[in-house]
């Protein structure tokens, strides 16, 4: 097959696409986060196009859920994040393994200095880098800088197998939900599975998602291909993150003024209609 033996453009061409379905899953869910905060807060906005409202939250939630399990699909012939991550450790070589190489020359001697990708550590992370984070803050307690551990994100010298591997380990943290996401696909967006239709058990309780999960599927899938995207070519020309995905609530804040003029004009109105009915009784 095409993908028998992988190449450097065709690699670099997987991680844009699986980037950019990334990059939609994550505005669906941005706009979902958005639902129950907008519902609070402008309550007599929505109750205007309430169907409307429920219809379009229901299919950016079936949206996204697709998109995920897509993401991280385990069938033969998927192309998903798992994939990527097994071509990357399978084609290293199209890989630096260090940031960049710096020679310097002195004196007729010439050495070379091999600069490390720097990798700041996330609090899902921590759990790799017990003994370095452990040292760092006996050191800082030391120096005894004030609040210099939460002003100072903790990060640490890698090679490229390095970050690769501590990415698979990632990648297998998060076996459960992506086992759960697949049977919900499975069971109740893509399938209409026969035992969830006759049975009364709610499958739902076995393979259940969180939106704290769905938040956790996205960012790792976002932090793998960005980290591919941003070693094999110019960090520049990644795809750009999602843009204007707050503008629902500038819609709705114009729903706001607009309902403020109308009752101004029915006020207006009423106080017409008083007055000629006050002319009408006093001309009679």
């Amino acid at each position: 097959s095409d993908l028998d033996k992988m190449d450097r453009t065709t690699l670099i061409k997987i991680a844009k696409d699986l980037h950019r379905e990334v990059l939609d899953a994550k505005s669906y869910y941005l706009i979902m986060q958005q639902y129950q905060k907008n519902q609070h807060d402008y309550e007599k906005e929505m109750e205007i196009s309430p169907t409307f409202y429920k219809t379009v939250y229901k299919a950016l939630m079936k949206a996204c859920f697709m998109e995920i399990a897509k993401l991280y699909d385990k069938s033969n012939d998927a192309i998903s994040i798992g994939f990527l991550l097994a071509e990357c450790k399978e084609n290293q070589s199209f890989f630096p393994e260090y940031k960049k190489t710096i020679t310097v020359e002195y004196d007729g001697i010439t050495c070379s200095y091999q600069i490390h990708y720097q990798h700041l550590i996330k609090p899902h992370e921590e759990c790799f880098f017990k003994d370095l984070l452990k040292k760092n803050r006996e050191l800082l307690a030391a120096l005894d800088i004030p609040d210099a551990e939460n002003n100072v994100p903790p990060q640490v010298n890698l090679t490229f197998p390095e970050i690769l591997e501590l990415y698979q380990k990632r990648f297998n943290g998060l076996s459960k939900k992506r086992k759960n996401i697949q049977m919900q696909r499975n069971k109740f967006y893509a399938h209409n599975d026969k035992k969830r239709i006759v049975s009364n058990e709610n499958l739902l309780d076995h393979y259940c998602i969180s939106y704290s999960d769905v938040q956790e599927l996205i960012d790792f899938a976002l932090d793998c291909t960005e980290l591919i995207l941003g070693v094999l070519i110019d960090v520049n020309h990644v795809l750009q993150h999602a843009k204007n995905t707050g503008d629902w609530e500038s819609t709705l804040m114009l729903t706001r003024l607009g309902l403020k003029y109308r009752e101004y004009d029915l006020r207006q109105e009423e106080k017409a209609f008083e007055a000629d009915m006050q002319k009408t009784i006093s001309d009679s």
